[in-house]
């Protein structure tokens, strides 16, 4: 029986995983995606004998089930499961999400200050001139920052944010346990209207393709930075193309697209106030470790089982 793996972030586990297999029925096989991930196609062909599989931002579809019938299990590296849409209850669907909350609100601090000092744009004309460029900056203090989403990953960044003497607001339909000493909960029309910086965590739902569209930069009252660490989906590219262009914005920084990777012509990358993070925010040595041995501890209780 095998055991197919298509998350590389995995892969450093492999070692320890066949040490601890008390079944040696299971073989483990690794394959690489040459991307962000495969599509449903490939998936097909690399899942069409595996029983379990671990998986990162792969495609799954019922076109997957449907042609691989010995599949059992499918473990989901990380957290979001929205890559996996399938009309039936198996094969069995598990997320591992640890504490990759705490890497990722990290990110957001990174990128909030990248944004505000224009860190990359210095650091780029340092490198390509001999000009001593010193643009100036914003300060993070007494700015409002509003929540698109307020999950685990929401709310651990805002309680990260709070020690800078910042307004922190969100919007979440879906939740209602946010300690109110860190942030309030707001509709959407209030932060367009009082957001200076605007952060998206939500979930990719029906709901949230496309939230954040020509609409929403139209209505909105002052020129927010924009931060997206979710799913590039939440937010039509085209439509931010379109308040780039029409300074509805002062900039944006990116760590999800809606086409992943990034295209060499794609017209984000003529911006200077645009940053750009390659869907990274999560992976560090104490994330990558911390879900491996709890990808590891999932697949072994279900051998067991």
């Amino acid at each position: 029986m095998s055991i197919v793996i298509t998350c590389p972030r995995y892969f450093s586990e492999v070692e320890n995983l066949n040490e601890l297999m008390i079944n040696k029925e299971y073989s483990v096989e690794l394959v690489t995606p040459k991307g962000q991930g495969f599509d449903a196609k490939e998936m097909i062909k690399n899942l069409q004998n595996s029983k379990i599989a671990v998986i990162g931002d792969d495609e799954i579809n019922d076109d997957v089930i449907n042609s691989c019938p010995k599949l059992e299990l499918i473990i989901k590296w990380g957290v979001g499961t929205d890559n996996i849409n399938i009309s039936t209850n198996f094969p069995k669907i598990l997320n591992t999400p640890s504490d990759i909350y705490i890497d990722v609100a990290e990110h957001v601090i990174y990128l909030i200050g990248s944004l505000l000092k224009q860190i990359p744009y210095i650091h780029k004309e340092l490198l390509m001139s001999t000009e001593w460029n010193k643009p100036i900056g914003t300060r993070l203090m007494n700015k409002n920052l509003g929540f698109i989403g307020f999950g685990s990953i929401g709310q651990y960044t805002a309680k990260l944010l709070k020690p800078f003497g910042v307004n922190i607001f969100y919007y979440d339909p879906y939740s209602d346990k946010a300690d109110n000493s860190i942030a309030l909960k707001k509709d959407l029309e209030f932060l367009q209207k009082t957001s200076d910086i605007l952060v998206v965590t939500a979930s990719l739902t029906k709901e949230t393709r496309h939230l954040v569209n020509k609409h929403f930069f139209n209505n909105l009252e002052k020129k927010p930075y924009i931060v997206n660490v979710s799913r590039g989906q939440i937010i039509n590219e085209k439509d931010l193309i379109y308040a780039l262009d029409k300074d509805l914005i002062s900039g944006c920084a990116l760590d999800v697209f809606e086409k992943e990777p990034v295209i060499d012509g794609n017209p984000l990358k003529d911006y200077n106030n645009v940053i750009f993070s390659t869907h990274n925010a999560s992976n560090t040595l104490e994330a990558n470790n911390s879900v491996n041995q709890q990808v590891t501890d999932t697949l072994l209780k279900w051998i067991s089982e």
